[in-house]
């Protein structure tokens, strides 16, 4: 292993090892639990409300909160031209700032070579950022002021997370259950999905995926989802409240909520294109917007 760089940074690579061999050892302001062929465990002291920082290049990232003051990690790497840097601000005391960053010592790897994966750990109310660009991320039961996970083709899955959640993967699939606070969430081919949000706002959209919404909508809440050329589908239930405006310039739009209509298109109910209208109270919000793709709004 190599120690270098600036305010703690270590490069940590593949150690090679015989069957069983285990290396404990003191890095930085955290301990480094085993090292066990390509498998490596880490814990580090963290400050209040951390920065959790993880650029990845393909593989899985696992992310749950707890509430310990400290950050642990595990990750794994496939191949020995791969290694993960980190880099702990400041390095000998709690941290603010943890940076994990896959890296490359043969620029000419490539695939499944790439890999590493990673299960952490983290304390509520940190702020997490996560790049992974090939890879899937997870996040499980956490609570931060800011959460932002960015993909190029994996797929990012959401649950019981509170606070602001920016979700984008441009070929991913996007899923989010039972979240608060506010959520954005954007993709080009993919589909988009939340179930039984809490959320006051909720800004997504997805180019030729598929949206689907379940759930109530809260009072005073937000809501603008749009697609271009994908179907869309609302199921709420009955004792939902709130304001609808729906509109499709070239596909199709069926709502099976009663609905005290403000304006509807001229055209038969069955072909309709746009719909503004107030169900119950209208304590809600709702923006659905499509170009050639199916709007439905029914009960659940």
């Amino acid at each position: 292993m190599a120690e270098g760089g600036e305010q703690g940074r270590k490069k940590r690579g593949v150690v090679p090892c015989h069957e069983g061999l285990i290396l404990s050892l003191l890095v930085l302001s955290g301990t480094l639990v085993a090292a066990e062929g390509n498998r490596s465990e880490m814990s580090f002291e963290a400050g209040p409300n951390p920065r959790i920082t993880v650029t990845n290049t393909r593989g899985q990232i696992l992310v749950r909160g707890w509430d310990k003051a400290q950050v642990h990690v595990v990750y794994t790497v496939i191949s020995p031209h791969v290694e993960v840097d980190t880099e702990v601000v400041p390095p000998n005391q709690p941290a603010d700032k943890i940076h994990f960053a896959t890296h490359l010592l043969d620029p000419l790897v490539t695939g499944k070579d790439q890999t590493a994966d990673y299960s952490f750990d983290i304390p509520l109310g940190a702020n997490l950022e996560i790049r992974n660009t090939q890879g899937s991320v997870r996040i499980e039961k956490f609570q931060g002021d800011d959460a932002s996970v960015e993909s190029v083709g994996g797929a990012i899955f959401v649950s019981d997370f509170a606070g602001h959640l920016f979700l984008r993967s441009i070929g991913g699939n996007i899923e989010v259950i039972r979240a608060s606070g506010r959520v954005e969430a954007y993709s080009i081919t993919g589909d988009l999905h939340f179930v039984s949000p809490t959320t006051s706002k909720l800004r997504a959209s997805t180019t030729s995926g598929r949206i689907l919404f379940e759930g109530d909508f809260s009072d005073g809440g937000d809501y603008t989802l749009s697609e271009y050329s994908g179907d869309m589908e609302i199921l709420c239930p009955p004792s939902a409240s709130f304001e609808l405006f729906a509109n499709t310039d070239r596909g199709k739009l069926a709502n099976d909520m009663p609905m005290t209509i403000r304006r509807r298109s001229a055209t038969p109910v069955s072909s309709a294109k746009s719909l503004f209208g107030t169900h119950l109270a209208g304590k809600a919000t709702v923006n659905l917007q499509s170009f050639s793709g199916a709007i439905r709004i029914r009960q659940r």
